[in-house]
């Protein structure tokens, strides 16, 4: 029996390709876009670090960040402090329907090659928040923000 390849050439011209986040990669201006810009590619970039890590959890969804920052030093100037990140993350564990939801309050400073993640935390239920600037939301953050934001990695 004879195998038969079909292969289909199709043009498209430059002035119709449409802009992607792989050809279009640039840092939102202001704080407020570029948190809802790291929301809404972060559980991509969070399973792809569960993958590498062999972490058998994924995201579903995150929901919109919160912005509203909680008081860190009263007597220090706003614009010293780092900007504040609340986000709601929906989890599961690879091949199960259970779910669980972790809150994050995340960290982010400007640096001079864009914007950087300070600190991360992480809360479960009405435990205390664990420090989880060294975990997967870390990582995954962190490459967001190189891939985007990072003058270095810019193409």
């Amino acid at each position: 029996m004879a195998a038969i390849a079909l292969t289909t050439c199709i043009y498209i011209p430059n002035s119709v390709k449409a802009e992607t986040y792989i050809n279009n990669r640039t840092c939102p201006a202001d704080f407020p876009s570029l948190s809802k810009a790291l929301a809404k590619d972060l559980p991509d970039y969070i399973n792809r670090v569960y993958s590498r890590l062999r972490i058998k959890r994924e995201v579903m969804t995150i929901s919109q960040p919160e912005l509203e920052p909680l008081p860190l030093a009263p007597d220090q100037a706003r614009d010293r402090l780092p900007q504040q990140v609340f986000l709601s993350i929906l989890e599961r564990q690879t091949g199960k329907t259970e779910t669980s939801q972790r809150a994050y309050w995340l960290f982010v400073v400007p640096t001079s090659n864009g914007w950087r993640l300070s600190m991360a935390f992480m809360r479960i239920g009405q435990a205390p928040p664990v420090d989880v600037s060294d975990a997967a939301i870390a990582d995954a953050t962190n490459k967001w923000l190189r891939d985007y934001c990072d003058p270095r990695y810019q193409r």
